[in-house]
């Protein structure tokens, strides 16, 4: 304990301390404000204990009783305080007690008996004297509110009169049934009711009549009419969280992000010839409502295999339907900090030269958005995903945690938790798949007319129509929740302006991403290296250049834990014609090509691969034989480019057919083989266009890029072939790698700046 000290005097603020008797410290003057608020400051009493103040007296809680029951506990407190002090409150000073309330004279029995005659006589109220000392004890532990009848502040159940055991096992139920697959409605609900009452140990329970039970339902918020709805139905109402609702706000772009998967209702030509629908997973940015990011995927159902099949099957690793990977979902993350470019076909609305975004700012510090989109670029911080299969691999967390992003996965089966991007998938279908020819509805009753198979889209130009309509259809549509916080009452703001308000104090960082930060995103495999190769899903893989060479052949990688002595391996399920092995010890990849590739002379996936797979093995051949399901491969690729014997229709909705006033789509000419989309389209001059310029991993700067030595900068170059120049002179981006570049799907062609080319030296003449 501190020192203690007397007051001598007060002048003003200011207090005058002497040291307690026997104590050396001197005296103290101090503003009262500051001795206060000292932590060891106290008032002590005679005997030197602590003195500490009640709490204020709760008056406002009077306000939310009734009148009377306020006036009687005001009343109250007039006698109790007079039995407690012997004075009634605001007394002149100096006043005695009256006869009978003396402390010094009478004990507290004798005042409480005192007290309660005199209200019984005065009042007419039926008070005995432990009344009043309930009363005074009441007072002295809540003050005023021990003195209120707590009676009139009795609150009223919602289920009434009936026995809290009915409700709770009533709300039991109604979640059991909502959760189970059958449907069902109150009155089976009340059957059940009564069987579970009745089995129930314990007293026994009085269930109410079947009237009071609707009114039940109706007071703990059930609708009796609402127990038929479908099942998904019912779990999605009972999983909504409990009000009040709030709203999900960002104050910077990519402070938070949503990201999501969905169908996106529309058929597509598959790459094994028949239609197949499509799967959209798309990033959401909440500050600017933006579409970051959108990856579509075929989507293939899956089929009656047979026992041969399914051992061929399950040895490469397939499931039974075909849609979004978790490669897919990481290559999204690298689509939202890059540029989106401009693609051939594309109206020059779409342009970020053309929009509402800072081009001139961005483009002093990133110069990749000479040619981009209108789209913004954002870097997110955190990622709220679901539980989806997308998202439940490793290889989606760990690329976020490569790139420093922090994933928040939502509630399970409550979409309210990523509520933005559920509604902005509503939104995109909407405004453009049911504007596409092959659009089939989300359910049966909303499906119409046919269209013919050779008027379907491919996934990529399905995919090009995609990314411009977000450019100049989605990014320019305002936004009911963009509004300023400060003027309410101007209009509401697109993305791409709520974007550019939210850089301006936010700022941009250009994120470089080279060909070595592509491959930390694919998924990871653990494998060995035998003579002919490393055997992966059931392919040999070699490099023609003598990179596996002794030291990895053969040998142990040394690498310890879960995949002992195995060398890392990346691969794209999307393109396999190719993979990667990582060379530990140097920390150089070694790219290793299908050995049969040169029978298949054309791009593939995995799915075709297992498609060829099942059909070999139907023949009576083994799920090992590369060589001849590589054959297989090729002759399913010829008979996908022909079409099917018997062409599919899918179904589309009256209505959505040609645009009125333009007329319908022209047919093929006789002798066509190829359906064109942009057939009746401006042209455009590629020529004027000029390469997209991205950032080399060699570059030393990342806000100044310089053309390296024999090699071109954006735009026309004297050298090139336009100017007489030689095919030497233009090398194109990331050259220098070799073939690396060729293992690389569209999009992440899309995404480096690479040309579609094939390098002449790992082809192989048949």
């Amino acid at each position: 304990m501190g020192d203690r000290y007397t007051v001598t005097a007060l002048s003003g603020t200011t207090v005058h301390l002497a040291p307690a008797p026997g104590s050396t410290a001197p005296p103290v003057a101090l503003v009262i404000q500051l001795l206060a608020a000292a932590a060891d400051f106290a008032v002590l009493d005679q005997t030197g204990t602590p003195t500490s103040d009640g709490p204020l007296p709760t008056w406002s809680m009077l306000e939310g009783i009734s009148a009377d029951s306020a006036r009687d506990a005001r009343i109250w407190r007039r006698h109790v305080i007079e039995v407690e002090t012997g004075l009634l409150p605001d007394m002149p000073e100096g006043s005695t007690p009256r006869e009978g309330y003396d402390p010094d004279r009478f004990t507290l029995v004798e005042r409480y008996q005192r007290k309660a005659a005199e209200l019984s006589a005065v009042l007419d109220w039926s008070v005995s004297w432990k009344t009043v000392q309930r009363k005074r004890l009441a007072f002295l532990k809540e003050d005023i509110w021990g003195l209120v009848d707590k009676r009139s502040t009795r609150k009223s159940t919602l289920h009434g009169r009936t026995d809290p055991r009915v409700v709770d096992l009533l709300l039991a139920l109604h979640e059991r049934q909502a959760r189970e697959q059958a449907a069902t409605d109150a009155r089976t609900l009340f059957k059940s009711l009564r069987r579970a009452a009745s089995a129930a140990p314990g007293p026994r329970m009085k269930v109410p009549a079947d009237p009071t039970l609707y009114a039940l339902l109706k007071r703990l918020g059930i609708d009796a009419m609402q127990l038929r709805d479908p099942t998904r139905r019912r779990q999605d109402r009972l999983n909504r969280p409990a009000p009040p609702f709030g709203v999900t706000t960002a104050t910077a772009p990519g402070e938070l992000v949503q990201v999501d998967s969905t169908a996106l209702d529309v058929k597509v030509l598959g790459d094994d010839g028949r239609p197949t629908q499509v799967e959209l997973t798309a990033a959401i940015d909440v500050f600017s409502r933006s579409i970051i990011a959108a990856v579509l995927r075929p989507k293939t159902a899956g089929r009656r295999r047979t026992r041969q099949q399914t051992r061929a099957l399950l040895s490469t690793s397939t499931t039974a339907g075909r849609a979004t990977k978790a490669v897919d979902a990481s290559l999204l993350l690298a689509l939202c900090m890059v540029p989106a470019p401009m693609r051939p076909g594309f109206d020059p609305a779409a342009s970020a030269a053309r929009s509402d975004l800072p081009y001139e700012e961005l483009l002093e510090v990133d110069a990749r958005m000479e040619h981009a989109a209108a789209r913004p670029v954002i870097m997110p911080e955190t990622i709220v995903i679901d539980h989806g299969t997308v998202f439940a691999g490793q290889t989606f967390f760990d690329a976020c945690s490569f790139l420093g992003i922090t994933v928040r996965p939502a509630r399970r089966r409550t979409p309210t938790d990523k509520a933005i991007v559920e509604r902005t998938f509503e939104s995109i279908k909407s405004g453009f798949s049911q504007h596409i020819n092959s659009y089939t509805g989300r359910d049966f009753s909303r499906r119409g007319t046919e269209t013919p198979l050779e008027r379907l889209w491919t996934l990529q130009e399905l995919d090009d129509l995609l990314q411009e309509w977000i450019a100049v259809g989605w990014q320019t549509r305002p936004h009911d929740e963009l509004r300023s916080p400060y003027e309410p009452n101007l209009p509401p703001l697109t993305p791409n302006q709520m974007y550019a308000a939210g850089v301006q104090a936010a700022g941009y960082i250009p994120i470089p991403l080279g060909f070595n930060d592509y491959l930390e995103l694919l998924p990871t495999a653990w494998v060995g290296v035998r003579d002919d190769g490393i055997r992966f899903k059931n392919r040999t893989y070699d490099n023609y250049k003598g990179e596996l060479g002794e030291g990895i052949r053969n040998a142990p990688s040394g690498l310890k834990g879960k995949k002992r002595d195995g060398w890392e391996l990346r691969y794209n399920p999307n393109t396999p014609e190719q993979v990667w092995l990582r060379d530990h010890r140097s920390g150089k990849w070694i790219t290793a090509v299908f050995k049969y590739q040169h029978l298949i002379g054309a791009p593939w996936t995995q799915h075709l691969w297992d498609t060829a797979t099942a059909e070999h093995v139907a023949r009576g051949g083994r799920h090992t034989d590369d060589e001849n399901i590589a054959q297989v491969l090729t002759e399913l690729l010829e008979r996908a480019g022909q079409g099917p014997d018997e062409p599919g229709t899918v179904h589309v909705p009256d209505g959505y057919g040609p645009v009125p006033g333009h007329g319908p789509v022209p047919a093929p000419a006789d002798g066509a083989t190829e359906f064109d989309p942009f057939a009746g389209a401006d042209a455009l001059d590629l020529a004027a266009l000029g390469p997209l310029t991205v950032l080399e991993v060699d570059q030393p700067s990342l806000y100044a890029p310089s053309p390296l030595p024999g090699r071109p900068g954006p735009g026309p170059d004297p050298g090139s072939a336009a100017s007489g120049g030689t095919d030497a002179e233009a090398r194109p981006p990331l050259a220098d790698l070799g073939d690396l570049d060729d293992s690389l799907d569209s999009t992440a062609r899309l995404l480096l700046d690479l040309p579609d080319e094939t390098d002449p030296s790992q082809e192989t003449t048949r």
